[in-house]
């Protein structure tokens, strides 16, 4: 959806372990108010917060069918977000989806069964720009005003994405 997402950039990084980050990425997470969560999430929170650009990271395992799509939502779709509760989405949701599920709601945060765990070994890195209209709409009728959704609702820097993917796939290793 060109119109809802304008860029959108995937790396996949393979031969990922997951655990802690170190010390020093967990301090200055914490001082940044961010809560630490583990070494693949963290790096996308650090880019974030230096960069400005919002990035998710997907289990490549659980993208099913090869590919990644942006699209509208179905009317009545659900997804159980990272935050435990499920979304009732709407057609003017825009959502990030594989072959056959929704993986994420776009621009404001990831979905539970395709979210990072210990088990991850390789990650497909997304970097995108998401139109900062739809993202509003969407993270105010479902409560949700995150630190991804607090970026894209004020625009993102659509040029970037490549050199901020690029940056966070470095220091995956």
């Amino acid at each position: 959806d060109a119109d809802r997402c304008p860029r959108y950039v995937a790396a996949v990084v393979r031969g990922v372990t997951v655990g802690p980050s170190p010390l020093h990425a967990r301090v200055r997470l914490f001082r940044l108010g961010v809560r630490p969560i583990n070494n693949v999430v963290d790096v996308t929170n650090l880019v974030m917060l230096e960069t400005g650009q919002p990035l998710h990271a997907f289990d490549r395992e659980q993208v099913r069918g090869g590919r990644i799509v942006v699209r509208q939502a179905a009317d009545g779709e659900q997804l159980l977000t990272l935050d435990g509760s499920t979304r009732a989405l709407t057609p003017d949701d825009t959502v990030i989806a594989d072959g056959e599920r929704v993986l994420a709601l776009a621009g404001v945060m990831g979905g539970e069964h395709s979210g990072i765990s210990a088990f991850t070994r390789d990650v497909v890195l997304e970097c995108a720009s998401f139109d900062a209209r739809g993202v509003r709409r969407t993270a105010r009728r479902l409560g949700m005003h995150t630190e991804s959704s607090h970026r894209f609702e004020r625009g993102t820097d659509v040029t970037a994405l490549g050199d901020v993917a690029a940056l966070a796939a470095a220091m995956f290793v």
